[in-house]
């Protein structure tokens, strides 16, 4: 591989905090921390945090520059040192982004707009993503079709990926510091005719069909469980529509004979009933069904027949 530190790195995606770009901060000042210096990155698109990420990564002063005379940027110096001595306690419970905008050195970022990534691809050869909030990122997924290296981090949004030699995955700071190190002196692979099918539509359908598939044994088992849980549903039926003067009535009309009274039966001989609300409370969870809305709902259904009357 050739040596190639002119290599440029890039993001791309809206300019939001929850896409990572608090992250890219602290992966910032590891980066310094492991080689002396920030590495240079163009960050593309907007959003409604557009300012305030310019700011983290520019510092007030940079955004401010040529706004006040050189006594009131002396104060303003001051309350950046002040802030900076009293923000510096807060560093392990406080993001990074609250006070990185009073940041004596800026990281050399720019903010060019939005644009459409597909005119990136001749001018890039690393991206970066340190996002942890998306399901399967459409941007690393461009920047890997278009022959880049993607660094991106260990995450299950990211496992597809994997796949993929030029994906530069990391586990911790260190790791993503390698990678961008490498990344800088290093030419990405060519995509092999496989890899390139990986990214076409026709691979993203098969593998749609691929998870939904199913073998013949497991559509079985799952006909198995569905029709136990529709005989479970029978029997529950049966039993609720026999309960009270209603299923006294419909064994009566389906010709049960000497037994179709058996609730009238029971509720002669049956002692007075608690009304009560600890006798309420204590009834569970099937006295709350049978006061819930489904199980009325059945027995209304079943009031057209009512009009027969109980002998």
């Amino acid at each position: 591989s050739s040596t190639n530190s002119s290599h440029k790195v890039y993001f791309i995606g809206k300019l939001l905090w929850a896409k990572g770009l608090d992250k890219m901060l602290e992966l910032q000042e590891y980066y310094r921390q492991y080689t002396g210096e920030y590495f240079h990155i163009d960050i593309y698109g907007s959003g409604p945090e557009s300012k305030e990420i310019q700011r983290a990564f520019h510092g007030r002063q940079r955004e401010s520059k040529g706004e006040a005379d050189s006594l009131r940027d002396l104060a303003h110096r001051s309350l950046q040192e002040l802030a900076q001595l009293q923000l510096s306690k807060l560093k392990e419970t406080i993001p990074l982004r609250t006070f990185a905008e009073f940041r004596k050195d800026p990281v050399p970022a720019t903010f060019p707009g939005r644009v459409d990534h597909a005119t990136l691809k001749e001018d890039y050869t690393v991206f970066i993503n340190p996002s942890f909030s998306e399901v399967l990122c459409t941007t690393t997924f461009e920047a890997l079709a278009m022959g880049k290296f993607a660094i991106i981090p260990y995450h299950p949004s990211n496992m597809f990926f994997l796949r993929f030699p030029n994906a530069l995955i990391y586990r911790d700071p260190y790791e993503f510091v390698a990678n961008v190190r490498w990344a800088m002196n290093h030419e990405p692979e060519p995509l092999t005719e496989d890899q390139v099918r990986e990214f076409t539509w026709e691979a993203a359908t098969d593998r749609l069909v691929h998870a939904a598939s199913i073998t013949h044994g497991e559509a079985l088992e799952r006909e198995k469980v569905s029709l136990r849980k529709i005989d479970e549903r029978i029997a529950w039926f049966h039993n609720e529509i026999g309960k009270g003067p209603r299923g006294d009535l419909l064994r009566k009309v389906f010709g049960a004979g000497p037994v179709s009274y058996q609730v009238k039966y029971q509720t002669e001989r049956a002692p007075p009933l608690d009304t009560d609300a600890d006798a309420i409370e204590s009834d569970g969870l099937s006295g709350k069904f049978r006061r819930s809305s489904f199980a009325q709902a059945i027995r209304t259904t079943l009031g057209d027949i009512s009009n027969f009357g109980i002998q």
